[in-house]
């Protein structure tokens, strides 16, 4: 018979790292559209838009001011050439917002690209500093979008980072299901059945229409895990379909529904 394991969950707990001094203000920033595809991006939209050079730059874009772009030109659906102080041009094939024409600022920023090439956004809008905005641009491309299993990057090459409602399902070998929610890229702890550990979990959306996301895993024998030492254990990709497997703890994982992003984006 299986065990019900309605008390194992430790914490749902939303976490955005790296975390800011800023505050979110919803709706405050256009949603910009790019497509790129010389650099790896048919289309990605969002707050902030980062494409990646494979030759290790990054260009962030936005439809507002932010701290330390530049006034780069007009996005009205068309073809825009970026031009940076002391850098090469980048050329993108079509560059816009659904509220129509708007002002784009952009920065280029080393980064460590491995070759790859892409683009992530997000709709997180305030930040501290120009450190703070560029720390969680680095964050998400060097630590979710580069570590994504290389075919799920390969098939879903923009990656955007919202508010998205995720449900999940999480059954440990030999126990009953449990049901879990929480909003894309936040934490949730689990305690796995018999023992100390507390499994980590933070879900990816790779793409809303089959609901099909990245969760990346990792561990933890402390009893206070958000201060813990954390043990990586990769990425798992599951779906409603897919149902996704784990190996240690042994189990599986499966996506009930991605719900569409609220009003709030959380900070």
């Amino acid at each position: 018979m299986r065990r019900s394991v309605g008390k194992l969950l430790v914490a749902l707990t939303a976490i955005w790292l790296p975390m800011s001094v800023g505050v979110s203000v919803a709706g405050a920033r256009p949603t910009l559209q790019v497509s790129a595809p010389a650099l790896g991006c048919p289309a990605i939209e969002g707050a902030f838009v980062v494409l990646l050079d494979p030759g290790g730059r990054m260009l962030l874009l936005s439809g507002a001011e932010f701290l330390g772009g530049h006034a780069v030109g007009q996005a009205s659906g068309e073809a825009l050439r970026v031009a940076l102080p002391r850098g090469d041009a980048w050329e993108l094939s079509r560059a816009g917002s659904p509220t129509g024409p708007v002002q784009v600022w952009g920065a280029a920023y080393r980064a460590r690209t491995e070759g790859v090439g892409g683009c992530v956004a997000f709709d997180r809008e305030q930040f501290s500093s120009e450190g703070d905005l560029v720390t969680y641009a680095q964050w998400l491309v060097n630590e979710v979008y580069l570590k994504l299993p290389k075919v799920e990057r390969e098939a879903f090459p923009a990656l955007r980072l919202t508010n998205r409602t995720i449900r999940l399902r999480l059954q440990f070998a030999g126990y009953e299901p449990l049901q879990l929610q929480t909003t894309e890229g936040a934490t949730l702890a689990v305690r796995v059945p018999g023992g100390p550990r507390t499994l980590l979990l933070r879900p990816f959306v790779l793409d809303e229409t089959t609901g099909r996301v990245a969760i990346e895993l990792s561990a933890t024998d402390e009893p206070y895990w958000q201060r813990a030492e954390k043990h990586p254990l990769g990425f798992v990709v599951a779906s409603a379909s897919q149902p996704a497997a784990l190996a240690d703890p042994s189990g599986t994982i499966q996506v009930d529904t991605v719900s569409a992003p609220t009003a709030d984006v959380p900070n």
